[in-house]
């Protein structure tokens, strides 16, 4: 008896090495294709914000296979799948050894091939590596089948499986099929729906439901009373689902946000599965109102637009409508406009301005002339034509006023805003500074709507700069950048808040009933290009109205034509909401050799009056003559009065000296006409002209 037993002992051994080596033998020959279970060609599919699909794009095959999560399927069709095509799944090691010899013994039985006993396992190396069908080739995938069962969980094999099915057609995965045939996520599936689609890749073509109602029918059947048999569902389930009809059609996958998708399909490459920032209503109502605008423009010979809008705590973009109409050939609708080189007009000068106030060069209620005037052979001309002499710089930014812009320009330098602008990720400045020169200002230059639309939201941010984020969560997380102070872009906003020039087209703002915004428009030379950027605490938003050919139109005014579409979706965000505004910030002045000077620490009490700057000496509109007494003994002295602790005095827009109210503050005078102005720390502030003869 004990020969007897270790001879078993002895025999059973010797199979299982024999079985070893016959394993590695076959897997040597063999080898697994990990290249094929790691390099799937998935159609790379891009989704908005909360997980609904914008586009998806066939792979390299030209086939749809969309990836997909466990948790993203009904559970019905998983139970189905296993039901009808492995019942056993979660007990074999990837080959089911009784299936295979129910199989041997039915096939015989029978005189024919009735059944493979091929598990989801086994199937699932066989899509990701087709082979002819032979029994050698059989072998073959059953290593395989065992040696991925040792590799990957059951749960990560089923992903598999129900990812690269094939459904009909090129149509794999049970997310691809259920959207082709059912229009719907596979999550929100019925049960019919379910035992539908988990019979289809038994013979994917010859049960399309879509073009095969009946056989497709009997098939599901089939998978229903399995289903029953193995206790996945109740008599009265596969009853209902049983006499159900067949209801498939052949839909066509989301087309959503065209110029967006495309964007984000070329931008990340090698992600298949893509949530992004973009949120369906707002890119809805932006495209609205935009194909709105140019079609009561088109009479005027506009054909095109395009829209961005951006979150600017997140630098999220919402929403990016390239053009009026993506399909629209004579229109060339499938040029992105968000992306495209255009001529920004006056949209750069408030950087410009930002500039000179953050050097201390100008305050908003400087003086700016507003004259016929030179610089080395480059003559500034206003938009109208006109010349309105002495202006405050506030008012010269809200008028859009160019030799004002370009004054202010001359006492930056051409060279810190070309240097701003690139850092605020204007990436199509392609020649030197010294190209662009005073011009810059005005918009000789070309920019592309999305840049520009986020470099308008760090002003919006008070001066902080993101990249713009295209992806959900945190994937295009960037670590900002203070470029500007909090000052400064508090001024600009406050300045581009005003309204009159809303009023001057017929909109009529009330704080209490719309959003209040800061703006700034720009029309390129020619009138080829209407710009507005505009933007709250909260958002910025882009507007461009154009052609993409470059044709010109009298009706390409940037106020006229794309202000009051800003205006309208900024009071479409805030339906029902109340608009937020900026509370004032510490004023930070950095002057030429002067520290950076806190000027204010805390907001000033809404309950504190505070006297206004008022300058004693010199009086306004006084003429000084130098006489040959030289020029230590003819100074000019600065007296001035004012409700806080300490003055400010600048003369020609460059910080002089600070002094306490009432004490003289004594100036070498030069000849030329001045402006001289004395501030507080509040901001507030007074100006006199004098002349020095």
């Amino acid at each position: 008896m004990r020969k007897t037993l270790k001879l078993i002992s002895l025999l059973i051994s010797a199979t299982a090495i024999l079985a070893l080596i016959s394993y590695a033998t076959i897997l040597y020959a063999f080898p697994f294709p990990y290249e094929k279970l790691t390099n799937i060609q998935y159609s790379k599919s891009i989704y908005d914000k909360d997980h609904n699909m914008l586009r998806a794009f066939t792979n390299t095959k030209d086939q749809w296979l969309v990836p997909i999560t466990l948790d993203e399927i009904n559970p019905n069709l998983i139970n189905a799948t296993l039901a009808i095509e492995d019942k056993r799944f979660f007990k074999h090691p990837g080959v089911d050894a009784g299936a295979i010899l129910r199989a041997i013994e039915l096939n015989i039985s029978n005189r024919r091939i009735i059944s493979g006993a091929s598990t989801i396992t086994m199937q699932a190396v066989r899509l990701l590596n087709r082979r002819d069908r032979s029994i050698k080739n059989k072998i073959i995938e059953a290593m395989h089948a065992i040696y991925l069962d040792m590799i990957y969980t059951k749960e990560e094999i089923l992903k598999l499986y129900l990812e690269i099915a094939p459904y009909g057609g090129n149509i794999h995965g049970v997310k691809a099929a259920s959207m082709r045939y059912f229009k719907k996520h596979p999550k929100d599936l019925s049960l019919s729906e379910c035992a539908l689609l988990a019979g289809l890749p038994q013979s994917p073509s010859r049960l399309r439901p879509d073009r095969y109602p009946d056989r497709a029918k009997k098939r599901r059947g089939m998978v229903l009373e399995a289903m029953l048999k193995n206790k996945f569902i109740a008599q009265a389930e596969h009853d209902t689902a049983k006499d159900s009809p067949v209801i498939a059609g052949n839909y066509s996958f989301p087309f959503k946000a065209p110029h967006f998708t495309r964007f984000i399909k070329n931008k990340f490459k090698s992600q298949s599965n893509i949530i992004t920032t973009l949120d369906s209503n707002t890119q809805h109502f932006a495209k609205t109102i935009l194909r709105e605008k140019v079609n009561q423009l088109k009479p005027y010979d506009v054909t095109n637009g395009a829209i961005v809008v951006i979150e600017n705590k997140t630098g999220d973009v919402k929403a990016m409508v390239g053009s009026a109409d993506f399909f629209s050939n004579e229109d060339s609708g499938q040029i992105n406009g968000t992306l495209s080189r255009r001529c920004p007009g006056s949209t750069l000068k408030p950087f410009t301005y930002a500039l000179a106030f953050e050097k201390g060069l100008l305050a908003p209620d400087a003086i700016l002339n507003d004259s016929p005037i030179q610089y080395n052979g480059y003559i500034p001309l206003d938009y109208d034509k006109e010349y309105r002499g002495e202006v405050t710089a506030k008012q010269a930014l809200i008028d859009s006023l160019n030799i004002p812009a370009v004054e202010a320009l001359n006492k930056v330098g051409y060279n810190n805003l070309y240097y701003l602008l690139e850092r605020l990720g204007i990436s199509t400045l392609n020649k030197s500074p010294g190209y662009y020169g005073l011009s810059l200002t005005l918009g000789s230059c070309e920019v592309k709507l999305l840049e520009l639309t986020n470099a308008y939201a760090c002003l919006a941010r008070l001066g902080t700069y993101k990249p713009t984020s295209l992806r959900g969560g945190k994937a295009d997380a960037a670590i900002p950048k203070q470029i500007l102070s909090q000052s400064t872009c508090y001024q600009i906003a406050d300045i581009l808040s005003d309204t009159k020039r809303l009023k001057a087209i017929g909109i009529h703002r009330g704080e209490k009933l719309h959003p209040k915004i800061a703006f700034k428009t720009g029309t390129s030379y020619d009138h080829k290009d209407a710009w507005t950027i505009s933007y709250n605490p909260e958002y910025t938003i882009g507007v461009w109205l154009g052609n993409f050919s470059g044709r010109s139109s009298r009706a390409l005014v940037g106020i006229e034509a794309a202000t009051p579409v800003a205006v309208r979706l900024f009071d479409w965000l805030y339906t029902n909401k109340i608009a937020p505004w900026y509370t004032e910030p510490p004023v930070i002045l950095q002057k030429k050799g002067f520290n950076n000077v806190i000027l204010r620490d805390r907001q000033r009490p809404k309950d504190l009056v505070l006297q206004s700057p008022k300058i004693l000496s010199p009086a306004s509109g006084c003429e000084y003559f130098i006489t040959n007494l030289g020029k230590e003994n003819q100074q000019l002295s600065l007296i001035g009065n004012a409700g806080s602790d300490s003055i400010y005095w600048f003369i020609d827009g460059k910080f002089y000296g600070k002094i306490k109210p009432t004490e003289k503050l004594f100036w070498p005078m030069e000849k030329g006409p001045h402006h001289i102005t004395c501030s507080d720390p509040f901001g507030q502030s007074s100006t006199v002209r004098i002349i020095v003869r």
